[in-house]
């Protein structure tokens, strides 16, 4: 829904230089947005240190929490998806790899929340950072029976998530997915513009739609 982009740099840079450590082109790191955040810590670490990887996460979310999580803007045609299933009642979450705590104050930030339910993401400890465990997470809380909607999302960890719940899927290419990827993913539709999300979804589950967007 959001770019996070300029937020998500900052913050990553801030922590890399902390630990005095050579950092990657941006155009680079930018694939590192959507994986889970300890993964991308070790990756760039190149290390299975889980104390030096915990201490990258602290100077990652330090940065992030002051100022990175709202240098951010809302995709063009956003809104108006939103609205279109919120008038029309559908019941909409955000499920996001995000902490929730921060999750939720974006959402708030950006003026998003009442369209939502409620958002969804992932704990500070690591828990329900993998996107199956954060949908079955959400049909326990909701009480929704399973598998109930459809996943909106620009990873391979949205797209793993739905086929891992059997969820129905929609892949977007204007967020930071690799769309080679995406594709190979087997979504049960592929949209380049947010004006395409409402035809695609309908064309999915007709007016039955409980909808999950990250």
């Amino acid at each position: 829904m959001t770019d996070p982009a300029p937020g998500f740099l900052a913050s990553l840079h801030y922590a890399l230089e902390e630990l005095d450590l050579e950092i990657s082109p941006e155009q680079e790191l930018l694939r590192f947005i959507g994986p889970p955040l300890r993964e991308t810590m070790g990756t760039l670490l190149q290390t299975e240190d889980r104390e030096l990887i915990e201490k990258a996460v602290e100077l990652y979310r330090l940065r992030l929490d002051n100022g990175g999580k709202f240098e951010a803007e809302v995709f063009q045609g956003i809104r108006e998806v939103l609205e279109h299933f919120a008038e029309k009642g559908h019941a909409l979450y955000v499920c996001t790899g995000k902490p929730e705590g921060v999750a939720t104050e974006i959402v708030e930030h950006f003026e998003l929340a009442p369209f939502f339910r409620k958002v969804y993401g992932a704990k500070l400890d690591g828990r329900h950072c993998n996107k199956a465990d954060l949908i079955r997470h959400i049909w326990k809380t909701e009480k929704i029976d399973s598998p109930a909607g459809i996943m909106a999302g620009d990873t391979v960890f949205d797209m793993a998530g739905a086929k891992a719940t059997g969820l129905r899927s929609v892949a977007v290419s204007w967020g930071f997915g690799c769309n080679d990827e995406l594709k190979n993913t087997g979504p049960d539709a592929f949209v380049h513009h947010p004006d395409e999300l409402i035809p695609a979804l309908e064309r999915i589950i007709g007016d039955q739609m409980p909808a999950t967007f990250s």
